[in-house]
């Protein structure tokens, strides 16, 4: 599985779906745009170049330190800064994978 899917919600309403993985030729990340006001998913290239600040993979993340046996965790993840309304109120839901 070369990613996985979140849904990126915050109380204030915003949403957003993310995509972070790899491709046969890239590797995606998350990160807030330029100017701060969204979350986007960019090759990891591109958010370098811009200096952009990424989100790490929270479910790769849960699932280094994750005992073998345990069932896997898909979130909620957080609290992240939200974009649209600046609070530390961002949370990101695990809701599959993308190949």
């Amino acid at each position: 599985m070369p990613g996985h899917i979140f849904q990126a919600k915050c109380a204030c309403g915003f949403q957003r779906r993310l995509s972070p993985g790899a491709s046969i030729d890239h590797l995606h990340v998350m990160a807030y745009t330029a100017d701060g006001r969204d979350l986007i998913t960019i090759e990891s290239e591109q958010a370098e170049s811009q200096s952009l600040v990424t989100v790490k993979d929270p479910y790769l993340e849960a699932e280094r330190n994750r005992p073998w046996l345990e069932n896997p965790s898909y979130g909620p993840w957080g609290p992240y800064r939200c974009s649209s309304c600046g609070q530390q109120s961002l949370q990101l839901w695990h809701i599959g994978f993308w190949d």
